[in-house]
């Protein structure tokens, strides 16, 4: 059976958006434990505005980012969209209705990671098909943005999994939904 990982830069207030705030961080301990991750994932399922981010910059960071970024640029994606018809970068559109597309790509082995994606997070959470959430709690308050979990998510319980403090200040927290 396959799994669904969620790792998620978040602030404080729970901000998830535009995570420039992120730079100042960000150290060799937390990309070695995103490194890990990415290593040990089959493919990225991703909806269309972080898809179209990422395939706008990571084809040209090999040279910056060395093998994280070859492994970024070579894995299978998976996107979520209404509105693209095609794409490009190793991706392929999910087929009809994300959550059930979704729950298919679970029917098969491997580990799919979710990175960003607000909407499709949200939505895979309603439909209980995200296994893991690894959530990078940074020591920032951002006070606006889109948050990590919306205002129409249902209540539900998590247990903690891991979790490591970075020297940096930011928390990584695993969590399983219960």
């Amino acid at each position: 059976m396959g799994t669904i990982v969620a790792a998620e830069y978040v602030t404080l207030d729970g901000v998830m958006e535009a995570p420039a705030w992120t730079g100042p961080y960000f150290n060799d301990e937390l990309a070695k434990l995103q490194s890990d991750l990415l290593f040990s994932s089959d493919a990225l399922l991703l909806g269309r505005v972080t898809y179209e981010g990422f395939a706008a910059s990571w084809p040209q960071m090999e040279e910056i980012e060395g093998e994280f970024a070859v492994r970024m640029n070579t894995m299978p994606k998976h996107v979520a969209s209404r509105t693209l018809t095609r794409t490009e970068w190793n991706a392929q559109l999910l087929d009809g209705d994300a959550a059930d597309a979704v729950a298919k790509l679970k029917e098969g082995p491997g580990q799919s990671l979710i990175y960003g994606s607000a909407d499709l997070l949200n939505s895979l959470l309603q439909h209980n098909l995200i296994d893991q959430y690894r959530l990078m709690t940074f020591p920032v308050v951002q006070g606006r943005g889109k948050r990590l979990f919306n205002a129409d998510v249902d209540p539900r319980s998590f247990r903690q999994v891991s979790s490591t403090t970075i020297s940096s200040g930011v928390v990584v927290t695993d969590y399983a939904p219960v």
